[in-house]
């Protein structure tokens, strides 16, 4: 049995979604602690973001 907790970081829908929700998360959080840990984690999506996307010509 394989784990089936999330899509691959190479699903590029997923990666996407996942750093939009966490941006929100840290705008609309009340906690600076909060904030800080969304950006960490939005900034975290986005980097395995642009390691998934094959590397322009």
């Amino acid at each position: 049995m394989t784990d089936q907790s999330g899509p691959p970081d190479h699903d590029q829908d997923y990666l996407r979604r996942r750093e939009a929700q966490e941006r929100a998360a840290a705008q609309h959080a009340p906690d600076p602690a909060a904030r800080y840990v969304h950006a960490v984690l939005a900034d975290y999506y986005a980097e395995r973001l642009r390691m998934a996307m094959p590397a322009a010509a």
